[in-house]
């Protein structure tokens, strides 16, 4: 998953840890929107996240972090989720990345259920997931330069 943020890559990690430590305290941040069919709204279910920053091994260059990220559906009927949030420079937006993986709950059914949408709906929602993390550091970024004019 990828998207960006209209924010500069010197900053985009502290935005991000704000982000999550609200997430981590149960805020709104906390909840996961699971997409489903177009026609039908996204549902939202409260995560357990938590996360860890550990240096991005990914990239060569200049040392910079990334932030290992994890959360708890706290049900059988949703996956958890284990993964890293990495940021790039692009131009004076920051790229961000989430990769990870899941564990397919319901065993063989489970997995033919993945396989038929349980994909797309688990890429639906980690987009949505970092959009929305785009979207605070954008905000946050905005709010600062207007406070220091």
């Amino acid at each position: 998953m990828t998207t960006l943020a209209e924010c500069p890559f010197s900053i985009a990690d502290e935005y991000a840890k704000e982000y999550l430590k609200r997430a981590e305290s149960g805020g709104q941040e906390a909840y996961v929107r699971v997409p489903l069919l177009r026609p039908l709204p996204a549902l939202a279910h409260r995560m357990r996240v938590s996360f860890g920053i550990h240096a991005d091994i990914s990239e060569h260059g200049r040392a910079h972090e990334e932030i290992r990220l994890r959360w708890s559906s706290g049900t059988r009927l949703l996956p958890d989720f284990r993964g890293t949030l990495n940021f790039r420079i692009e131009g004076l937006r920051t790229r961000i990345l989430i990769e990870g993986s899941y564990a397919i709950p319901f065993g063989q059914f489970g997995r033919w259920f993945d396989r038929a949408i349980g994909q797309r709906i688990a890429r639906a929602t980690l987009q949505d997931f970092g959009d929305r993390i785009a979207t605070y550091l954008s905000e946050r970024e905005r709010n600062w330069r207007r406070s220091q004019s």
